[in-house]
């Protein structure tokens, strides 16, 4: 007799909640960052000039994404699973400060290409790593819930831009990502540590 799918009860409880928090929330705050600063960006230009350049926002964005995603194979084949993470992490937050700090828009793209590739990485990695962290039951559901943060972000993303945006506080939409992401990356650590897997 076949055996029943698992539940969502069982993604989300113990022992797994944690480790799909690891693997999801990554992902969530990648994916709200990238409506947010659609959002922000007339607040932005309006504050540091760079009409000319509005577009490389999002371009360079993008490509810096799949840039990240294609490496992040090499990452877990070099580092792990937690420290291909974690690198990840920490270089979206690096972009995330160089936006929050940049004084004009050259400065900013440079931010956004290197949140897109620790971005791109981390998206990457989070999907790779549902196979080493879960029991091949929870796969399918797994796979549901990091998509399901697209979402989310679709959702969730242009509402919270625009408060940064009305309140005149665009580098603040970048720099609020960075405790969110220092608790991520604590999460991180601990979930996807080697003798956890």
């Amino acid at each position: 007799m076949a055996e029943p799918p698992a539940g969502w009860a069982q993604l989300l409880g113990r022992p797994h909640g944690l480790k799909a928090l690891a693997l999801t929330g990554a992902v969530a705050m990648h994916a709200i960052n990238v409506h947010i600063v659609t959002t922000i960006l007339p607040s932005v230009v309006q504050e540091i000039g760079g009409l000319a350049w509005y577009a490389w926002s999002t371009t360079l964005f993008v490509v810096a994404s799949i840039i990240g995603a294609a490496l992040a194979v090499r990452m877990l084949a070099g580092w792990g699973a937690r420290g291909a993470m974690l690198a990840g992490l920490l270089v979206f937050s690096l972009g995330s400060l160089l936006c929050a700090m940049a004084p004009s828009m050259p400065m900013l793209l440079l931010g956004r290409a290197v949140q897109g590739l620790g971005g791109g990485a981390v998206g990457a990695l989070s999907y790779t790593l549902i196979r080493l962290v879960f029991p091949p039951a929870l796969w399918p559901r797994a796979i549901g819930l990091i998509s399901a943060m697209w979402g989310v972000a679709t959702l969730s993303g242009p509402a919270v831009g625009g408060l940064f945006a009305q309140a005149g506080h665009w580098r603040l939409a970048f720099g609020a990502l960075l405790p969110l992401l220092l608790l991520q990356m604590l999460l991180v650590h601990r979930q996807l540590a080697p003798h956890r897997l």
